[in-house]
C-alpha cells in the first residue's frame, strides 16, 4: 500500500512539473474577415425628371422613393454586394426651404451620429465651372451607421443630400474595405454631378 501511495505521489508531482513549466496561454487577438472589392465600371444616371445627371458605379441599383410633393426627388441607392444603401433627397430651394434652412438640417442629421462617433472630418466641396459646391462628411466610430454623408447645391436653385447606411448592424472596423470602395465611388458621383439648368 505504501509502494502505490508512493507512485500516486510521483505522478501526481510529476504531473504538476508537466503542467506548470508550460507557459500560459495568450489569447488570440481579435481578427476580422478579409473583405475584398473589385473595380466599378461607372455609368451615367439621366432619369428625364431628375433636374441633374451623375455618375454610379455599376453595383447600385436606384429604387425611388414616393414624396408629397412634385419637385421633390427622394431616392435610395442600395449597394447589396456591400451590405450598404444610400439615402439621396433633391429638394429644389425655393422660399420655404431656402438654402440656410436645409444646410442646417443636414447638421441636425448629423448630430444623431456624434454620440457613436469618435469624430467628423468635414470638408468642402467646391467645382464652379459646374456651379456645384457643397460639404462632404466623414463619420469616424466603429458602431456609427453612417460614415459617409454630403450636400450639394448651385446656392440658387438645387439642393442634393446623400447619406450612406450600414444595412446591417455597423461594426465599422470589420467593414473598413468596403466603407473605403463606397467612400471613393461617392467622390467619383460628385465629382460627376451636373445641374440642367
Amino acid at each position: 500500500m505504501y509502494k502505490t501511495l508512493k507512485i500516486f505521489v510521483l505522478l501526481l508531482l510529476s504531473a504538476f512539473f508537466f503542467a506548470c513549466s508550460e507557459e500560459p496561454p495568450i489569447p488570440k487577438p481579435k481578427t476580422y474577415l478579409l473583405l475584398e472589392t473589385t473595380q466599378p465600371l461607372y455609368s451615367l444616371v439621366d432619369e428625364k425628371d431628375f433636374p441633374f445627371t451623375f455618375e454610379m458605379p455599376d453595383y447600385g441599383k436606384i429604387i425611388r422613393v414616393n414624396t408629397d410633393k412634385k419637385d421633390n426627388k427622394w431616392f435610395n441607392i442600395y449597394f447589396d454586394k456591400y451590405g450598404f444603401e444610400a439615402n439621396v433627397s433633391y429638394i429644389p430651394l425655393k422660399a420655404d426651404s431656402s438654402l440656410a434652412y436645409m444646410i442646417n438640417d443636414c447638421y441636425t442629421f448629423l448630430d444623431r451620429h456624434k454620440k457613436f462617433s469618435s469624430g467628423i472630418i468635414e470638408q468642402q466641396y467646391n467645382n464652379p465651372e459646374q456651379r456645384v459646391y457643397g460639404t462632404v462628411f466623414e463619420i469616424k466610430g466603429s458602431e456609427v451607421v453612417s460614415p459617409y454623408q454630403f450636400y450639394l447645391t448651385d446656392s440658387t436653385n438645387h439642393f442634393l443630400r446623400l447619406a450612406l447606411h450600414c444595412k446591417t448592424a455597423p461594426n465599422n472596423d470589420s467593414l473598413t474595405t468596403y466603407i473605403r470602395r463606397l467612400k471613393t465611388d461617392i467622390d467619383y458621383m460628385i465629382t460627376s454631378l451636373r445641374w440642367r439648368k
